[in-house]
């Protein structure tokens, strides 16, 4: 099983949109728990969007860091490189004996 790192929250879209005591049942016109839950569901579909993209800032946010730690690494292995390849280059390969 996946180790969950982020969660989209709310989970369930449609449950929990049609009050449930006697008293507005008996107010409300018929059919308009049809219109209740299909505001409801799209309240939390609404909600659900923005809670995917705060989850999708932090991801994108994870890999600059990394991506930009990744370019440090590089720039330093770069710099690197080039001191070894002035290093061999001021060797004079006669003077070195065998």
């Amino acid at each position: 099983m996946p180790f969950v790192i982020r969660k989209i929250e709310p989970r369930y879209v449609g449950r929990g949109h049609v009050p449930q005591d006697a008293t507005a049942a008996d107010t409300w016109p018929v059919g308009a728990e049809l219109g209740a839950v299909s505001n409801g569901c799209l309240a939390n579909t609404l909600k659900q969007l923005a809670g995917l993209l705060n989850i999708a800032e932090d991801i994108f946010g994870d890999l600059t860091g990394e991506l930009t730690s990744i370019a440090d690494r590089s720039g330093a292995l770069r710099r690197r490189i080039d001191r070894l390849e002035d290093q061999l280059a001021a060797i004079d390969p006669k003077k070195i004996p065998v």
